[in-house]
């Protein structure tokens, strides 16, 4: 197999582990193994996405396409960053850190962004790339 269909294959089961995870956490009783799930599907899902994601792309300024391109990768890496963040947050007891209170669901909030931004560029870099 090429290395990009291995990699998005990755990518593909880290993002179901995450999203299995997120569901399985509603009930109490397996929150835990929910905290775990979410940190292996986050795991799989960012070494797949960043040994995948195209850093060669050059800088032409002439070519609005390429530069579209690049915007969206960069805006997933901060997708990653936010669901690694969601991540640490489900692992973290109830209380104040740095003036912040983090409470049983605070994780939902990166999250969220995670989800929102992964939605939008899946489907804008398939419009990208197609032309």
């Amino acid at each position: 197999m090429e290395k990009e269909k291995v990699l998005g294959i990755v990518e593909v089961a880290g993002l179901t582990l995450v999203v299995l995870a997120a569901g399985v956490w509603a009930v109490p009783s397996v929150r835990f193994w929910a905290a775990w799930g979410m940190t292996m599907g986050t795991v799989v899902l960012v070494l797949g996405r960043f040994m995948q994601t195209p850093f060669y792309l050059k800088y032409t300024p002439t070519d609005p396409k390429e530069l579209t391109a690049r915007r969206l990768y960069h805006q997933r890496v901060f997708g990653a960053v936010a669901l690694i963040l969601a991540t640490v947050m489900m692992w973290m007891p109830v209380g104040f850190y740095a003036g912040m209170y983090v409470g049983k669901t605070s994780w939902l909030i990166p999250f969220v962004f995670f989800v929102v931004v992964e939605v939008y560029t899946v489907f804008r870099i398939s419009a990208v790339e197609k032309g």
